[in-house]
């Protein structure tokens, strides 16, 4: 009990609250992201803005680059494809899409959203009930301190970056509440 009042005084104090999410993508070019940026507002409200950091992330781009400058398929919107390990979404500039239409679509895959809406996205990076068991506890704190420092589609990842990080502590934090 005294474990549970102490961690749950010092961990806001200790993390801060969580100001954003931000999704990590890189896009390239000025179009593409501003189409992103467009899209993330979409999902953002007052409680848990959506932002886009482009610090690291899978890169996106606008028809294929390089080695994957492979024609695509007419009737794909979009494409992930993996070069160098560097993890890259080509969108299809002639799509049956139109290129805001298919960033959302993409994006909503990547990021784990059961529609794109704001309560789809709060429910998602806000969902700090890893266990499931409708009660945010220190359960979910062990899932997530269990996978800390970790890379890859892990329980804990709550902003979707694919790490475990503090961003995910922060959110976390934000969502704990003394029983």
């Amino acid at each position: 009990m005294k474990k549970t009042l102490l961690l749950s005084a010092l961990l806001p104090a200790l993390l801060g609250h969580a100001d954003a999410v931000g999704v990590k993508l890189r896009p390239q070019g000025e179009l593409l992201t501003r189409t992103v940026q467009a899209a993330l507002a979409e999902l953002s409200t007052k409680d848990l803005p959506v932002t886009l950091d482009t610090a690291s992330g899978s890169t996106l781009t606008l028809g294929g680059v390089g080695v994957s400058a492979a024609p695509f398929n007419p009737d794909v919107a979009a494409r992930v494809v993996t070069v160098g390990g560097e993890r890259r979404i080509e969108f299809n500039p002639q799509g049956p899409l139109p290129l805001a239409e298919a960033v959302r679509a993409e994006l909503q895959r990547e990021l784990g959203l059961k529609a794109w809406t704001a309560a789809a996205a709060a429910a998602r990076f806000g969902g700090a009930d890893l266990n499931g068991d409708g009660a945010v506890d220190l359960s979910d704190l062990a899932l997530l301190m269990e996978n800390l420092g970790k890379t890859g589609t892990l329980t804990g990842d709550l902003n979707q970056d694919r790490r475990v990080d503090d961003a995910d502590l922060k959110l976390f934090s934000r969502q704990y509440t003394l029983p």
